[in-house]
């Protein structure tokens, strides 16, 4: 059995930082030759001088006759100058001869300039007759004519070594001739995942086991930063494992992460395997750091390894936090693209530890006044924090709270993301997600994230101005559904649907369930909805009117986030019963009418002009969601 750590010497982030920097090697890695297509994206090696002139030879801008200025002196539209035409010349020919006074030739854009020419008269201001020509315009010399390196100029510096390669950049060395071009050598990183509960994507998931999220985020992070990462599988909870799996690979790799096996569990054994791989071993374990405390930082025989924690919202705050810069400085990029950073607005009041350097997953939204940013809730378990997020705040070790209204840093998970158009926060729905397609088709340039956590968590996310749209179903004992919050929140109901929501069970209703007064049977199992859900503020109203306790009911508490959720679970025999909308009732399951009610849509005011918001109220009100309604059973239009 191994020895239990227990972090007891915790560094600060700029501490773990020093020590890793100062034994890792953090040259730039070695160039190689690749074909030009193949740069994109990749880091130029070397200074790039230009071998030639661009263009390099003067050449027309221009269709028109190439002439020599002199001769057209004195032409206008009403006295024309006859000029001799001795020939023309097309864009990648040569003219062979020399023009000489009172000559010209007829020439195309992008062909050399003939010998003895030194302008070129637009077509428009000539007419030719057989071999004539008139002028009407005089030009000067150069008119109409690119010189010989007026774009680049032989053995000037076009790009500079370490300029990431665009398609602009490719353009400029085709230009040049160009088909190899030297870059860097992209960073070789090996990536271990650890773990008896860890399967790889594709297995079947058994009990107790968990999909392999870190690898493909990790991976895929690094792909988008200049990395070449290679998954190199699962390493079980074992010391013999994890010491003969790495040492194996080591050396083929600049950096080698292992994520998981990181923490002070019985079963976390990866800080005493890398720390006898090789000198000078491990060099942290135990950072300040939220999420992420106990990272490993070691580098074994000049190859740096470091341990992730396996959580996955953990593992990615600490590959952006030491990862990320160390392959974007060897591979000779910036120490983080400026493309994946923007200022937003907090519109609440952020706590953070004290003495814990943190990092909180936030999302964005677009307002008027520009950005705004919202924490994510989860922790650094939940892979929600990682899929509803945008970027993530840096948090000092020494602020303990941020204000309302104060500035910050958004970091980018990716210089990719880009925000979405509108945010949907409240009640899940299975029409909500056919409007979103449907938005989507209609217009292909915005793009929308709808959060399910309930329809008075929408109404609280409207309030905070962290939704542009919430989709509510709230009943009022006295003044019915939706319409009321008007008067008490700075928004605008816009009509949405009648939905009918009942009772769903299996197939047969074994349990002979016909009302909610079943629900009081001992035998029976219900799954409710979560606390603050339109379904159950609905269901605890019907509980009051039939003279019901919650107490009675077996299940109360056990809940369940979306209708789609509780639903399976009773298709799976883990409840016998549950409430939720007609549409979520799948063949093996059944559905008992309780009551129709009504789904509208709660807008913040402030966002209610933005064009966004504006086609989707559109969309919610177009015919075509008319008829998806009209084939989603329990569904009606509200629209007359």
């Amino acid at each position: 059995m191994s020895k239990r750590k227990i972090f007891r010497e915790l560094k600060s982030v700029s501490e773990a930082t020093e020590i890793f920097y100062k034994y890792c090697p953090n040259e730039i890695l070695s160039s190689e030759t690749i074909p030009l297509l193949a740069s994109l994206g990749r880091v130029l090696a070397n200074n790039i001088f230009s071998p030639i002139d661009i263009p390099p030879f003067d050449r027309a801008s221009m269709d028109g006759f190439a002439v020599i200025a002199e001769d057209t002196i004195g032409s206008m539209e009403t006295n024309a100058i006859t000029l001799d035409v001795i020939g023309s010349v097309k864009a990648g020919y040569t003219f062979d001869k020399i023009v000489n006074k009172g000559l010209s030739v007829e020439i195309a854009t992008g062909a050399p300039l003939p010998a003895g020419t030194n302008c070129v008269v637009m077509v428009e201001y000539t007419k030719r007759n057989e071999d004539k020509v008139d002028i009407f315009q005089m030009v000067t010399p150069g008119e109409n004519v690119t010189s010989a390196g007026a774009d680049i100029q032989s053995g000037e510096l076009i790009l500079q070594e370490r300029t990431l390669l665009t398609s602009r950049e490719l353009s400029v060395l085709a230009a040049m001739g160009y088909d190899k071009i030297d870059v860097i050598k992209k960073p070789r990183v090996g990536i271990f995942s650890s773990g008896d509960e860890i399967i790889s994507l594709g297995g079947e998931l058994s009990a107790g086991k968990l999909y392999d999220i870190n690898s493909t985020a990790i991976a895929a992070n690094i792909l988008e930063n200049g990395g070449d990462p290679h998954i190199l599988g699962i390493i079980e909870d074992d010391f013999e494992q994890l010491e003969t799996q790495i040492s194996k690979v080591l050396t083929s790799y600049d950096l080698l992460i292992v994520s998981g096996g990181t923490s002070a569990g019985m079963g976390d054994i990866l800080y005493n395997v890398v720390d006898k791989l090789g000198t000078p071993g491990l060099l942290v374990h135990g950072i300040k750091v939220k999420p992420g405390k106990p990272t490993i930082l070691a580098v074994c025989d000049g190859v740096p390894v470091i341990g992730l924690p396996g959580y996955p919202a953990s593992a990615l705050s600490i590959h952006m936090l030491f990862v990320l810069p160390y392959i974007r400085s060897i591979a000779g990029l910036s120490t983080i693209s400026e493309s994946s950073k923007l200022e937003a607005t907090i519109k609440q009041r952020i706590r953070s530890v004290t003495g814990r350097y943190e990092f909180k997953p936030m999302n964005i939204i677009k307002s008027e006044e520009g950005w705004l940013a919202f924490p994510v809730p989860g922790g650094s378990g939940a892979i929600t924090s990682i899929a509803l997020a945008d970027g993530f705040i840096e948090i000092p070790e020494d602020i303990s709270f941020l204000l309302p209204e104060t500035k910050v840093s958004i970091s980018l998970f990716s210089d990719k993301i880009k925000p979405y158009s509108i945010q949907i926060i409240g009640s899940h729905c299975i029409a909500l997600a056919h409007l979103q397609s449907l938005y989507s088709s209609k217009f292909p340039n915005y793009s929308s994230r709808s959060i399910a956590i309930g329809s008075s968590g929408g109404v609280s996310a409207i309030r905070r101005g962290e939704a542009h749209i919430a989709g509510i179903h709230i009943l009022d004992a006295e003044k019915g559904y939706n319409l009321w919050l008007e008067e008490k929140i700075d928004a605008i109901i816009i009509p949405g649907y009648f939905r009918m929501q009942g009772l769903i069970v299996k197939k047969g209703n074994p349990k002979n369930i016909i009302s909610l007064k079943d629900l009081k049977k001992k035998n029976v199992r219900f799954m409710n909805r979560n606390q603050g859900s339109g379904t159950r503020i609905l269901l605890d109203k019907l509980l009051v009117e039939e003279n019901i306790k919650k107490e009675e009911i077996n299940g109360y508490n056990h809940y369940g986030k979306s209708h789609t959720s509780v639903a399976s679970a009773v298709n799976s025999d883990l409840v016998d019963v549950t409430i939720g909308i007609e549409s979520a009732v799948t063949p093996d399951l059944e559905f008992i009418e309780l009551f129709e009610e009504e789904y509208d849509f709660l807008i913040n005011k402030k966002y209610f002009s933005l064009k966004p918001v504006q086609d989707f109220i559109k969309t919610i009100q177009s015919e075509e969601f008319k008829n998806i309604l009209t084939k989603l059973p329990g569904f009606r239009s509200k629209a007359i």
